[in-house]
């Protein structure tokens, strides 16, 4: 696996499993601001994975 690939990856399953938790405590305790923290934690999880990639791709083709 390329390197910057690998922390897409990581970063993506970790947002992807804080918004299942979320989702998951929603229903079960019916309190939204836990649910609203967590999903916005996987969203920037999940946005800082692209980003980190694109950075590593623009430094990477510079010499």
């Amino acid at each position: 696996m390329k390197k910057e690939n690998q922390m897409f990856w990581i970063l993506n399953f970790i947002g992807t499993a804080n918004i299942i938790a979320a989702l998951a405590l929603f229903f079960s305790i019916q309190d939204p601001m836990i649910s609203v923290m967590l999903i916005a934690s996987g969203i920037l999880l999940v946005i800082g994975g692209y980003a980190d990639r694109n950075h590593r791709k623009k430094h990477k083709k510079k010499p």
